[in-house]
C-alpha cells in the first residue's frame, strides 16, 4: 500500500483484490465440483458466489458518483435490484437441484443400490482448491484489519460477511480430504449442510444492504423541515433529500431561504441547524444551500470545487 493513497483508494483496491480472489475461488469450486461430480464443492461454489455478490455491493458503495461526501452513505439503484432478484433466482433453482440430487443419492444408499455416488475427486483439484481457500481467508484477515485502520464501513461489512463463514470453507477442505480418502458418502452429507447455510449467508448479506438498495428516504423531509425552520432566520426549507440509515450515517441535501437580514449568518445558521439535525438523528453529513427571501443567489455553506452543486429535486 502507498502511504501517499487516500483511504478511499485504498478500500477500492482491497475490495478489487479481495473480489478477483474470490471470483478465482468460485471458479475453481464451479468447474472441479462439474469434472468430479461433486456436490459439496458445487455447493460451496453457491456460497462463494454470495461472497463475491456482497463485494460487488462494497464496491459500487465505494465508487459511487452519488457519494458526495466522501463517505460510504449507502443507497443503490434498479440495476443493484435487479442483480440480486436474479441471484436470488439462481440461487433457489440451483440450490434446489443440488437438494434434490444428494437426496436422491441418500436414498439410494439407503435402499443399498451399489455405487450411488458418481463423485471421483482428483488430488489436483483438492489441493488447489485448499489453497485458493487459505489464500482469500488470508486476504480476508488483512482487509479486516485494514478496515479499521481506514475506518471504511464498506470494507468492514464485506470483511466481517466473509470471515463470519470462514469456518464453512476450511471444514469443506476436511470434507474434500475424507472424500478423497474414499469417504463417498460425505458428499451428498455435507453438501446437505451447505445448502441451507448458503440461504442464511444470503440473508445476513440482503439484511445488511437490501434495505438500502432502493434508495429509501432515511428522514422525513417534513420532520426535517420542522427542526430547520425553528432556527432563527430561517424563512423556508425546501428541496430536501436524505439517504442512509439513521443512527450508522445519513446524507442530507437541503435549500434554505432566509430573511435577508440573516444573510450575512448564513454560516453560523447552517452550523446550528447541522448540530441540531446530528442531536436527533445522530451521524450525519450535511450540503446546505442558501438563498435570500427575496434574491435567487446560491450560496453553499461549505464549498467543495471537487464536488460541483447537483440539481436539485423537490423533496
Amino acid at each position: 500500500m502507498h502511504q501517499g493513497a487516500s483511504p478511499r483508494h485504498l478500500t477500492y483496491r482491497l475490495l478489487l483484490t479481495s473480489l478477483w480472489a474470490t471470483l478465482l475461488l468460485l471458479v475453481v469450486e464451479a468447474i472441479g465440483g462439474w469434472a468430479s461430480h461433486s456436490l459439496t464443492l458445487l455447493a460451496e461454489s453457491l456460497h462463494t458466489l454470495v461472497d463475491s455478490f456482497s463485494t460487488i455491493l462494497s464496491l459500487v458503495a465505494v465508487t459511487s458518483p452519488q457519494r458526495q461526501m466522501g463517505r460510504e452513505v449507502w443507497g443503490h439503484g434498479r440495476a443493484e435490484v435487479a442483480a440480486t432478484l436474479i441471484l436470488c433466482a439462481f440461487l433457489g433453482f440451483t440450490g434446489t437441484s443440488l437438494l434434490f440430487i444428494a437426496l436422491s443419492q441418500m436414498l439410494k444408499t439407503l435402499q443399498g443400490i451399489a455405487d450411488p455416488f458418481t463423485v471421483s475427486l482428483p488430488i489436483q483439484v483438492l489441493w488447489f482448491t485448499a489453497a485458493m481457500v487459505i489464500l482469500t481467508i488470508s486476504l480476508g484477515i488483512y482487509a479486516s484489519y485494514q478496515a479499521r485502520n481506514l475506518n471504511s464501513l464498506a470494507l468492514k461489512l464485506n470483511s466481517h460477511h466473509f470471515l463470519a463463514d470462514a469456518w464453512l470453507s476450511l471444514t469443506m477442505v476436511g470434507v474434500l480430504m475424507a472424500i478423497w480418502q474414499h469417504q463417498l458418502w460425505l458428499d451428498p452429507v455435507y453438501s446437505l449442510v451447505l445448502l441451507p447455510l448458503v440461504a442464511r449467508s444470503l440473508w445476513r448479506v440482503l439484511n445488511d444492504q437490501l434495505p438500502m438498495l432502493l434508495r429509501p428516504t432515511a428522514i422525513a423531509p417534513e420532520a426535517i423541515a420542522h427542526l430547520v425552520t425553528q432556527v432563527d432566520g430561517v424563512v423556508q426549507c425546501t428541496r430536501i433529500r436524505s439517504r442512509g440509515m439513521v443512527g450508522r450515517q445519513v446524507w442530507i441535501e437541503l435549500n434554505l431561504v432566509l430573511h435577508p437580514e440573516f444573510l450575512a449568518s448564513a454560516e453560523p445558521i447552517g452550523e446550528q441547524i447541522e448540530a441540531r439535525l446530528r442531536h436527533q438523528y445522530g451521524p450525519l453529513r450535511t450540503r446546505i444551500w442558501v438563498e435570500g427571501a427575496a434574491t435567487q443567489t446560491y450560496q453553499y455553506l461549505r464549498p467543495d470545487p471537487s464536488y460541483p452543486r447537483p440539481p436539485l429535486e423537490e423533496g
